[in-house]
Order: structure tokens, then C-alpha cells, then sequence
């Protein structure tokens, strides 16, 4: 049952019309609501520039991505709209809707999440909640203003559903971004919690107009003190942190996705030949053939075999850069995909930052939409190797530890 049934309007305008001036006129829902989709699509352009890579033309590109980003996009339009109406007295969200809303968010979550992963690693855990409460931060703060200029009847319930849309939305960039492998389930589903449970307490301390205005404020340091916390103090705050949080997420993505020579390297082959076909150099009749003739060019003689998870071999290269530098590409294939492996002597072996995780010596990174496992290979001199293929990282991570055992 909405709260607004157990309020006395007559009563409650009789405590209140010595408060009563004359303010600027509330735009109707809608119209507010489409200013704050004006935002988001700002947004969303924003980030496209930023990042410095076609981000949304790739997902122009991939019909299925563009369905699943439409999912949390239309869940957050819906999330917003309940919002700015439970702003208006006799308009509540009812439990239902809050119910289906509930429903459709977590819906929305498992789609944009891999279930089947654990908690991502720490590295990988911080990236992701900077990015989420960095891109959800700026339509939150917003869409809470926007709320504030009602009288929402349900703070807290107003102000969690306040929290939906703005990590709805958020969803729906790190959909775009991570477009090749979904983040955890288990991770992203804490941060939209923790996301939530902020709004609604946001939303218990200033959109509860009704215990305002039934508070009696009879010392003068309570009313030094509340100043503080009011709107025209904190609106100004809030926006300019949420736009730095922006830029710092935007930021953060943008390092992650830093050119890595080695991995362009291993990528532009790895494409090459899906495109042209793999062409062999040396003699791949076998793995051990193909060994010894990369060791007859000064190559050491390391090799995953990928036979035992399905994967054929299907050629060796040898291909020096420009300057000379020797190094090798190997390419499996299977019903499934293919992957790359190459090996490249090097000065010194100098990982790129980054999130990453770490198996033993194996450095797992994602990158233009592939998996890779750097490796220092020790022993036989100054040599690094990179597998690559496009493939989630879960899967890419299991297919390489079983390789290696």
C-alpha cells in the first residue's frame, strides 16, 4: 500500500503554509525525463570520444550487442521515470512496480555478467567499481536533484530506485566497453547493491521533505550544521565530484586499453591470417619439426601444445621485424577457433600495466576484444611469448592452465 494513504493533507498544509513561497515551476515527468535521457546520450557520446576507439561503432557493428545494451538502457529510461513520478504526492511507486523493476534490473544484470565466474581478482574488482560508480555517478546525482524538487513521500524506496537507473545506465557503457567478456556476476551484482544501498540512505536524509518540515530546529549550531547539508550546498559538491568521477573512470578505461606494442603484434597476425589464411615457412609437419627449425633461426625450442584441449597445429612462421629482431607466429586451429602464439626475442621483459591476473609466471590481459597470456620464457635467453585468441577470458584462462599441465 503506497505511504501516501496514511498521510493527513489537510493537517500536514496547516503545519507547512507558514513555509509556504512562491518557487519555480516543477516541469512535467516527462519533460524531465528526457532531459536527463539527453544526458545519458551525452554521455555515451562523451565516452566515445574520450576513449580514443570506436567503441560505439563496433557496437553499431554486432546487432547482438546492440540488443543487449538496449536491455539496461530501456530499464534505466523505466527506473527514472518511477523516480521523477514518486516525486509527486498521490504518484508513489507501488510494490509491484518496484517488484517488476527489481525483476527486470537483475534480469538485465545476468545478461551483461558472466553467472558462471567468481569474484573477479583484485585488480580486475577495483577497475570494475571505479568504472561503475564512475559512469553511474553524474545521471545519480542528476536524476537525485531532479527527485529533490518533488515531494517524494518514499525516500528511501524513491532514492533506491533513484540508484537503479543511474547503475542501469552504467551497464549499459560497461556493456559497450567489455563487449568480448562479460564482467563477473558476483562482482558487478555487490557494486550495483552497494550503488543501491547508498542511494536509498542519500535518499532517507534529503528527500524525507514530510520530517523536515515536522522538525522543530530550536538551537543555532543545529541550524549552522544542517546548512551544510542543504541542497545548494551539496548539488554544486555532488556535480562537480560526479564529473571528476567521470573522467576518472573514462580514464581508467582508456589506460586499460593503452597501446602494447607486443600485443598489436600478436593481434594484427592473428587477424591476418583468419582473414588470408595462415602461411607457414618452415616445416609444420609436427610440433617437433617445427621446433627444430625455429631452433636452426635462433629461436629456443618452447612450444604450448594445445592438441590435448582440441586444438590442431596448423602452421609455424618465421617473420623478423624491420630492425631484425627474430620472432616466430605458430597458429592452432579447432572447430571451436584458433589461437596465435608468438615468440619474440627481447632486451628486457617489461610487462604493461594494468589489470590483469597472474597464474604462476602467466599474465592473463584483455585487450581490443582478445584474451592474452604474456610469458618471460626463461633459460634460453631474452624471449617473451603471447598467446592471443577472442575468447572470454574464463575460458581462455582454463584452456592455458590445462595446457600447461
Amino acid at each position: 500500500m503506497s505511504l501516501g494513504h496514511d498521510i493527513d493533507y489537510g493537517s500536514l498544509i496547516n503545519r507547512t503554509i507558514k513555509d509556504f513561497k512562491p518557487v519555480k515551476r516543477l516541469w512535467p515527468v516527462r519533460a524531465r525525463l528526457a532531459c536527463w535521457i539527453l544526458l545519458d546520450s551525452a554521455i555515451l557520446l562523451l565516452a566515445g570520444a574520450f576513449l580514443g576507439y570506436p567503441v560505439l561503432a563496433s557496437a553499431i557493428d554486432k546487432t547482438g550487442l546492440m540488443l543487449s545494451s538496449a536491455f539496461p538502457m530501456l530499464a534505466s529510461i523505466a527506473a527514472a521515470f518511477l523516480a521523477l513520478r514518486g516525486a509527486v504526492p498521490g504518484r508513489e511507486v507501488t510494490s509491484r512496480e518496484l517488484a517488476l523493476l527489481v525483476v527486470v534490473i537483475i534480469g538485465v544484470l545476468v545478461i551483461g555478467s558472466d553467472p558462471l565466474a567468481g569474484a573477479s581478482g583484485f585488480g580486475q574488482s577495483r577497475m570494475l567499481a571505479v568504472q561503475l560508480f564512475g559512469f553511474a555517478a553524474l545521471p545519480w546525482s542528476v536524476l537525485f536533484w531532479a527527485v529533490r524538487r518533488g515531494v517524494p513521500l518514499q525516500p528511501e524506496k524513491t532514492g533506491a530506485i533513484v540508484g537503479l537507473a543511474a547503475f542501469a545506465f552504467a551497464l549499459v557503457i560497461l556493456r559497450l566497453i567489455e563487449y568480448q567478456d562479460r564482467p563477473a556476476l558476483m562482482s558487478l551484482g555487490l557494486c550495483g547493491i552497494l550503488l543501491t544501498a547508498f542511494s536509498a540512505g542519500a535518499g532517507r536524509l534529503w528527500l524525507d521533505w514530510i520530517k523536515r518540515w515536522q522538525r522543530t530546529e530550536s538551537a543555532g549550531d543545529v541550524r549552522i550544521l544542517t546548512s551544510w547539508f542543504e541542497a545548494r550546498t551539496i548539488f554544486p559538491l555532488a556535480t562537480a565530484a560526479s564529473i571528476m568521477a567521470l573522467f576518472v573512470a573514462l580514464h581508467d578505461v582508456r589506460n586499460a586499453s593503452a597501446p602494447v606494442s607486443d600485443f598489436d603484434l600478436t593481434i594484427e597476425a592473428y587477424e591476418q591470417s583468419l582473414a588470408r589464411g595462415f602461411r607457414s615457412n618452415v616445416p609444420s609437419a609436427s610440433l617437433d619439426t617445427m621446433l627444430t627449425a625455429y631452433v636452426e633461426h635462433g629461436m629456443p625450442a618452447y612450444m604450448w601444445d594445445f592438441g590435448p584441449e582440441g586444438f590442431k597445429l596448423g602452421g609455424g612462421r618465421w617473420q623478423p621485424l624491420p630492425d631484425g629482431t627474430p620472432v616466430t607466429y605458430t597458429w592452432f586451429r579447432s572447430a571451436k577457433g584458433a589461437l596465435i602464439c608468438m615468440m619474440k626475442q627481447t632486451d628486457v621483459f617489461n610487462p604493461p600495466p594494468g589489470a590483469h591476473e597472474q597464474h604462476h609466471d602467466l599474465l592473463f590481459y584483455r585487450y581490443r576484444g582478445f584474451s592474452l597470456c604474456l610469458i618471460n620464457i626463461g633459460g634460453y635467453g631474452s624471449f617473451i611469448s603471447v598467446i592471443a585468441a577472442p575468447m572470454s577470458m574464463r575460458q581462455f584462462v582454463m584452456l592455458v592452465l590445462r595446457a600447461v599441465h
